[in-house]
């Protein structure tokens, strides 16, 4: 049987999943692949309130809790855990070796690796980065497959973090569910003279670049934490639930950017942005609107494969790699995108990785 895990969380006796939309799509593709969901429950309020005595004792139990659900689990199934856990625990590795030792395949879904952020981050100490690698590596090791999110992660984990390449599948981009998506969309929102697209968290400390943007170029603004001022080439449209956003966004490009400056990805979210899958790219492709994305992320080469949109060095290249792009090219580029977002809106992406991974066991 296949299996996935999915988190619970009780807040003052009610029980809510995370609610993150990345996360929640995984579990629909799962579920519509025939996976059976195995739910985890664990009490957020105690969490909270626990010591650092306490908290072994929360991990331990948080521990007994996951065994607990996974006890029927035999010879030959799989399980997919999307990492990293939102409920964790330092016996996280524990748990995944005593399956091993019951023949169960166990596949580790990345969202995201604390070991590549902490790296970047000048005020994580010494010791917390050394934590963190053995906690994370020893759960990647442990595994026996890992989705990672592109081919640079895959290089990432193998070389930095001595991961077998045997187990590491690349999963390419992540997909996006977008329900009612084909009865609701109006190409004509999308076209080539129309303002770029910025989608995600606005706010200072995390899209810095959102308030240093080209005057020559024109916004529209979408997502939380906006901070700035609207200007004569800025429009901000306020926030928007992940399901709905699809529907409100209108422009020619939807940009793919992140750290301090216009300029260049830099900063931790830039070098971060050079290995992982941000999943603001799958929404806008989701939605049937090309991207334009910075030419060192890791995503740049399958936007150029897929011919789904532009890559730039700098935010302030984007008028003149426009201005190369005639109207037909434009069209042929949105039909690509409309391609991929068939696929993304399906689960293709995630489904034909996981095919990939049974392959693997039979050979």
């Amino acid at each position: 049987m296949n299996y996935y895990i999915r988190e619970i969380q009780t807040n003052e006796g009610v029980q809510k999943t995370a609610g993150i939309k990345a996360r929640d799509d995984v579990e629909r593709i799962l579920s519509s692949d025939g996976f059976r969901e195995i739910i985890v429950e664990t009490d957020l309020e105690k969490r909270k309130k626990v010591n650092s005595i306490l908290g072994i004792y929360y991990h331990y139990e948080t521990m007994c809790k996951w065994n607990n659900a996974l006890k029927k689990l035999k010879k030959n199934d799989y399980l997919i855990i999307q990492f990293p856990v939102i409920n964790h625990t330092i016996f996280l590795n524990h748990t995944i070796r005593e399956l091993q030792k019951r023949g169960v395949k166990v596949v580790l879904l990345i969202h995201d690796l604390e070991t590549i952020r902490s790296s970047l981050k000048k005020e994580t100490s010494s010791k917390q980065k050394i934590r963190l690698n053995l906690e994370e590596k020893s759960i990647l090791k442990g595994c026996n497959y890992i989705i990672a999110h592109n081919f640079r992660m895959v290089d990432y984990l193998n070389k930095t973090l001595g991961i077998d390449k045997d187990k590491l599948i690349s999963l390419e981009i992540f997909d996006y569910l977008i329900p009612g998506f084909d009865e609701n969309f109006d190409g004509e929102k999308i076209n080539k003279e129309s303002p770029i697209i910025v989608a995600g968290t606005l706010r200072l400390h995390k899209a810095k670049y959102v308030y240093d943007l080209p005057e020559n170029i024109n916004f529209n603004l979408y997502g939380v934490g906006y901070e700035g001022k609207e200007k004569q080439n800025i429009k901000y449209y306020g926030a928007f639930m992940p399901d709905e956003l699809p529907f409100a966004m209108k422009g020619s490009f939807g940009l793919v950017w992140d750290g301090e400056s216009a300029n260049t990805c830099s900063g931790i979210f830039g070098e971060y942005l050079k290995i992982n899958n941000p999943h603001k790219t799958s929404l806008y492709l989701a939605s049937g609107i090309p991207v334009v994305i910075w030419k060192k992320a890791a995503l740049a080469e399958f936007v150029r494969k897929n011919n789904c949109g532009i890559v730039v060095d700098s935010i302030e290249d984007i008028n003149q790699m426009k201005d190369l792009i005639n109207e037909n090219d434009y069209l042929e580029m949105k039909r690509n995108v409309m391609k991929i977002s068939k696929q993304l809106r399906s689960g293709y992406y995630l489904l034909n990785t996981v095919k990939k991974i049974m392959k693997c066991e039979e050979n």
